[in-house]
């Protein structure tokens, strides 16, 4: 797990229980896990983190990061919004010459007797395959050992993936911390790195079943 000494900040944590339209999301439907015989929008829990801006370089600011189950509970979607967001595509700032990668990380905890990230889920980004991920246990290993891959997307604005809750083993709940690391024009040095909500916070509880 990437560490982080810089700050204290304030977390506002936000549990959101929305019941989406039709019209509301109208790009998300696969995400928000819509029926695709009707195309009804059901309802989706999520939980997300605010953070404030307090990132020397706004490329890796992190300013808000979810994490969603869908109606079924089968499938679980992550995002996150920076300040100056940017392509995962670019030549540099996602493709790092060194340790660790760059990226989007949520670390998913599903122990409430534990402060572990027993889970990771990673969004990369490369020039020639674009925006991808995958999900991983990390538990009470010293790396992360891959189970799922997954297909990442953005927009313009969030970053996003969507994978079935069995690539974490189906728990309960969890909770998580978000955190991004970019490098710099010429991928040899880290820009800055950001956690929302902060280092050893996590968001609140999401129920998964």
């Amino acid at each position: 797990m990437p560490i982080s000494q810089r700050r204290h900040r304030r977390l506002v944590t936000v549990t959101i229980l929305a019941a989406l339209t039709a019209g509301a999301l109208a790009a998300g439907a696969t995400v928000a896990g819509a029926s695709p015989a009707t195309g009804v929008r059901r309802p989706l829990l999520a939980v997300a983190v605010q953070d404030p801006m307090d990132t020397g370089d706004q490329r890796a600011d992190l300013r808000s990061a979810t994490v969603a189950v869908s109606h079924d509970r089968q499938f679980i979607t992550v995002s996150a919004r920076l300040s100056q967001p940017t392509s995962p595509a670019t030549e540099n700032w996602w493709r790092g010459t060194s340790l660790p990668r760059p990226g989007i990380v949520w670390g998913l905890n599903t122990d409430p007797a534990g402060r572990l990230w027993d889970y990771t889920a990673h969004l990369r980004g490369d020039p020639d395959l674009g925006t991808y991920g995958f999900v991983a246990y990390r538990g009470q290993l010293d790396h992360d050992e891959p189970r799922c891959r997954v297909a990442g997307s953005f927009d313009g604005v969030t970053y996003r993936m969507r994978f079935p809750a069995r690539c974490i083993g189906s728990p309960e709940r969890l909770r998580f911390t978000a955190y991004v690391q970019l490098y710099n024009d010429t991928a040899d040095g880290i820009v800055g790195g950001d956690y929302a909500p902060a280092w050893d916070e996590f968001s609140t509880w999401l129920n998964l079943r």
